[in-house]
């Protein structure tokens, strides 16, 4: 399938089993579902229903036990390891809960690092950096490691980083949930603008409706299966 001047990650008939000791634990049983360049969209559903499965099989974090992923119309159960980590590097930003920043690293070089594993000059990865700190209200921050930085200020610093090789899709697992609700609402307002401002593609697994509520579409995951979607004018 090759639909990719409209879907941004097409996934096929999506399951994934883990093993469990003795017992097998079937995660995702079964998901399809096409995300629109420049969508919003949120992936809600109780603990265990396989919100976080979905999410790193539509980057590329895992693979499927069977179905398949299309990202930008590659078929990526097709690619090497190597093919994997490229496609990873220029397509996907992540954005997590815990940010998952390099503490030795100040904020520029921890924005920078993506654009490393893509072959950009020094000079241009920190020039590109500093701009993304700018846009995430973090310029005057640079010099900062993050223990020297607060919880939002981490995860702006993160959603830069997710920017850095200007990606396809940003994927976001549940990343207001180690905030306060006004900083949360913070980052959340700054995703909404990448959204509606620069036409970011953004997929966010959340458990809080508040977030929720801003996307266009909402995909109601239970016991590893779309239980239903609902549409919405924001």
């Amino acid at each position: 399938m090759d639909r990719s001047d409209i879907y941004t990650v097409v996934t096929e008939n999506l399951t994934k089993v883990y093993r469990m000791g003795k017992v097998n634990v079937e995660a995702l049983r079964g998901v399809d579902l096409r995300v629109r360049k420049g969508e919003l969209m949120a992936v809600v559903g109780p603990s265990g229903s396989g919100k976080s499965t979905l999410l790193n099989l539509m980057g590329a974090l895992d693979k499927p036990t069977t179905g398949r992923v299309f990202i930008d119309g590659v078929d990526v159960g097709k690619l090497s390891d190597f093919e994997l980590a490229d496609l990873r590097a220029r397509k996907i930003g992540f954005v997590f809960q815990f940010f998952n920043l390099i503490h030795r690293m100040n904020a520029l070089r921890n924005v920078a690092l993506p654009m490393v594993f893509t072959g950009v000059s020094r000079r241009e990865r920190e020039e590109r950096a500093m701009k993304l700190l700018e846009l995430v209200g973090l310029r005057d921050k640079w010099r900062h490691r993050p223990s020297e930085l607060s919880g939002g200020e981490q995860q702006r610093v993160a959603v830069a980083r997710a920017l850095a090789n200007n990606p396809s899709i940003i994927l976001a697992d549940e990343p207001t949930g180690n905030l306060d609700t006004k900083t949360g609402e913070e980052i959340i307002g700054m995703l909404l603008k990448l959204n509606k401002g620069m036409g970011q593609t953004i997929v966010i697994v959340t458990h809080e409706k508040h977030v929720s509520d801003v996307c266009e579409r909402i995909v109601y995951l239970r016991d590893g299966l779309v239980e239903r979607e609902v549409v919405r004018k924001t």
